[in-house]
């Protein structure tokens, strides 16, 4: 019969701090762990030893921990919630952080911990990559721009306050929705500014060249995707008066 380990034992010198429970773990040699938590939600567990992940002395001590809550309950003393981490406003935290640092965070995180790369993943593999509503006032802030003098009664943009940003607009950002699959919106954004430009790009062509021509080569790309009806028939209709007119 296998003896049963004496958890009392191989535990000593158990102590606190207000997110930490460290203790001692006799095994061949003694090693330092340290649970990592707030109040009572488990965050982590590390060890001394020299174990590149998860190792039998947490392994013991989590046991520990699960056999005597009383452990648990004694934490509760040191915790203090006015300093706890977890009640930092999550928006606050966000907007100071620069994209370069949490991409860094990102990807260690990754390497580090495959469950939250796994649920990361998952999560988003299902759920759009990009902010629809960011593009969409974007694209609305480029027209708004360009209202010629008059607008309001001609309908008519400046030409010049229009070409460059759209140029970039669909360079850059139809390109990117498109590399990142988002096929539909893509195919969206574009028949809503040909769409805009309905009649202006026939009264002066020359000055929309680039516009049709990021259409027509998007348009080879996206027609072979899945698309809506609505989305595929308003660009082979776009495409065909581009056709007619010699484009």
């Amino acid at each position: 019969m296998k003896r049963q380990i004496n958890l009392r034992e191989k535990i000593d010198n158990i102590q606190h701090t207000s997110s930490t429970i460290n203790a001692t773990i006799k095994s061949t040699r003694e090693f330092n762990v340290e649970l990592i938590l707030e109040e009572d939600i488990f965050l982590d567990v590390t060890c001394s030893c020299s174990s590149k992940s998860h190792c039998v002395h947490e392994a013991i001590f989590l046991k520990f921990i699960d056999e005597y809550p009383e452990i648990l309950e004694d934490h509760k003393k040191y915790y203090n919630k006015d300093k706890s981490l977890l009640n930092e406003d999550t928006d606050s935290i966000l907007k100071n952080i620069s994209k370069t640092k949490l991409d860094s965070f990102i990807k260690k995180e990754f390497k580090r911990n495959p469950k939250f790369k796994y649920d990361f993943i998952n999560h988003f593999h299902h759920n759009s990559l990009i902010d629809k509503k960011t593009y969409e006032k974007k694209l609305k802030r480029i027209f708004n721009n360009a209202k010629g003098r008059g607008f309001s009664y001609s309908g008519y943009y400046d030409i010049d306050s229009l070409s460059k940003p759209l140029k970039q607009f669909m360079r850059e950002d139809i390109k990117k929705l498109v590399n990142l699959k988002e096929y539909e919106f893509a195919s969206k954004l574009l028949n809503d500014i040909m769409d805009i430009l309905d009649n202006e790009i026939y009264l002066d062509d020359r000055s929309f060249y680039n516009a049709i021509y990021y259409y027509q080569d998007y348009s080879e790309i996206l027609l072979d995707k899945k698309l809506s009806k609505n989305n595929k028939e308003k660009m082979q209709n776009h495409l065909d008066r581009f056709s007619f007119y010699g484009f």
